[in-house]
């Protein structure tokens, strides 16, 4: 086990300014921090997870703020690794 670090990017152009910040707010209340001024950039992390459980997470963590702002197209990427990640 590790202390994992995931930099998630969501594609939102689809949806309604009020959807998006439902969502936000969503993922917020899971624990993920907004990047910087960079509306679709977040970050959590998780300490001593198995690599399969961290991934599992966010695929929750997004599915449930998808649901919750009633958005039902929502490309997402992520990158999980050990190293921090930075914004500037």
């Amino acid at each position: 086990m590790a202390a994992y670090k995931a930099l998630l990017t969501l594609d939102l152009r689809a949806s309604s300014p009020v959807q998006r910040s439902v969502f936000y707010e969503s993922l917020k209340m899971d624990t993920w921090q907004q990047l910087g001024m960079m509306e679709s950039a977040w970050r959590c992390s998780w300490s001593e997870v198995e690599y399969e459980k961290a991934v599992e997470s966010i695929k929750a963590d997004v599915n449930k703020a998808a649901l919750a702002a009633g958005i039902q197209r929502y490309p997402y990427a992520f990158q999980l690794g050990i190293n921090p990640v930075k914004s500037f």
